[in-house]
C-alpha cells in the first residue's frame, strides 16, 4: 500500500524510525517539524484494540493518526509549534480533557492502571495529577511516534483515515468497527 502514497503518508505509515516519546522534542527541533501529521504505534500491552490489518513495526502497530494544527485553527506567533504544542502539552503530558488520544488509552487502561476520573460541572471527563501521571508513564513505556512535516496535515489525515490502513483509535471519519466499543468505553468514564 505505502508504494503509491505520497512522502509525507509514508513517513508516518513507514518511517525511517519510531520515535520513542522522550525523543519527540528533539526530532522535531532537529527536523524543523512544525505543523504536520503524527501516527501513535502501541506495543501489545493495550488491551482490547484489534490489530487485525494494522501496520506493524518493531513490535508495535499503528493505532491512530493526529495532525497540528486543526484545519481552521488560528496559529500562535509566540510559544511551542503546533507539532509540539500538541504532541508534548496535550497527548504525552497534558489531561484527558486536551487529548482525544489520552481520553481513549484512558479508558482502555482504566482497570489495569487503577484510574480514577470525575466529571466536571460541563460533564468532562477529569483525572488527577497523580492519575495523569500514571498514564504519562504508561505511554511513555509503550508507544512511540512517527510524525512528518506537511503545511496542511487535515487534508492528509482525512487520507489516511479514510483510506489508508485500519486505525482503531481513531474516531472522527473512521469507520473502523471498533469506534463503537472505544465510544462507548469513553461516555462510561466518571459515570460510576
Amino acid at each position: 500500500m505505502t508504494h503509491s502514497l505520497s512522502d509525507e503518508a509514508r513517513g508516518v505509515l513507514s518511517p525511517g524510525i519510531l520515535l520513542l516519546p522522550d525523543h519527540i522534542l528533539d526530532f522535531i527541533e532537529r527536523h524543523g517539524v512544525s505543523h504536520g501529521v503524527y501516527g501513535w504505534w502501541f506495543d501489545h500491552r493495550l488491551p482490547l484494540v484489534p490489530r487485525n490489518g494494522c501496520i506493524e513495526r518493531d513490535g508495535k502497530h499503528l493505532l491512530y493518526i493526529g495532525i497540528a494544527p486543526p484545519k481552521n485553527r488560528p496559529v500562535r506567533r509566540s510559544g511551542p509549534t503546533p507539532v509540539k504544542s500538541r504532541l508534548w502539552q496535550n497527548h504525552l503530558r497534558g489531561t484527558v480533557r486536551s487529548s482525544t488520544l489520552r481520553h481513549s488509552l484512558a479508558a482502555l487502561l482504566a482497570q489495569e492502571l487503577e484510574l480514577a476520573f470525575w466529571r466536571d460541572q460541563r460533564n468532562r471527563v477529569r483525572m488527577d495529577r497523580h492519575h495523569e501521571d500514571k498514564l504519562s508513564d504508561w505511554i511513555a513505556k509503550h508507544a512511540a511516534i512517527s510524525v512528518v512535516q506537511h503545511d496542511e496535515p487535515w487534508s492528509l489525515e482525512e487520507t489516511l483515515i479514510r483510506n489508508g490502513p485500519p486505525l482503531p483509535l481513531n474516531l472522527s471519519m473512521s469507520g473502523h468497527p471498533f469506534r463503537s466499543t472505544l465510544s462507548n468505553l469513553r461516555r462510561a468514564l466518571g459515570r460510576n
